[in-house]
């Protein structure tokens, strides 16, 4: 997808009332939309998230919106997270330009929790997924159910 034109930028910065940093505007030129695959960040709480895509620059007011129905206005959604959340850029006073994870399921202020500084700290803590990153708490799994025939086909019986 191509960077957006110095028009498009304008009207996004009318509707959104402030000027976007020029280190997410270096991004959109280099991966306005682009997929993201196999990366994740780490989430305060010693949980992680998977990114996916960022998100289009004709698509940000609309993805906007999407979070301002459970969130605060002053964050623009810049990456599709795992499960239907968002990496998004605070557009407030005194942390304009840090990104914040915001997690769909909890409504208000408590959706959004600080990862980076700016995008290119955001951008430095991607890494790859690996099964290790998989944190799975046994009190979260109440039983577990194998299909006999597979069972059996990974015995090799």
């Amino acid at each position: 997808m191509s960077a957006p034109s110095s028009d498009e930028i304008l009207r996004v910065e009318a509707a959104l009332g402030v000027r976007l940093p020029q280190e997410y505007l270096s991004l959109l030129g280099r991966m306005n939309g682009a997929f993201i695959q196999g990366k994740i960040f780490d989430i305060p709480g010693g949980n992680n998230a998977g990114v996916s895509q960022f998100v289009p620059f004709d698509k940000v007011l609309y993805e906007k919106s999407l979070v301002e129905q459970t969130g605060p206005t002053q964050f623009v959604p810049i990456a599709h997270a795992s499960g239907g959340n968002y990496v998004c850029m605070s557009m407030k006073g005194n942390e304009f330009g840090s990104i914040y994870f915001f997690d769909h399921e909890i409504p208000g202020e408590n959706a959004f929790a600080k990862v980076a500084l700016n995008i290119s700290q955001f951008l430095d803590m991607l890494r790859p997924f690996s099964v290790d990153d998989v944190r799975l708490d046994p009190n979260d799994v109440g039983e577990v159910w194998i299909a006999p025939d597979f069972l059996k086909k990974i015995k090799g019986e």
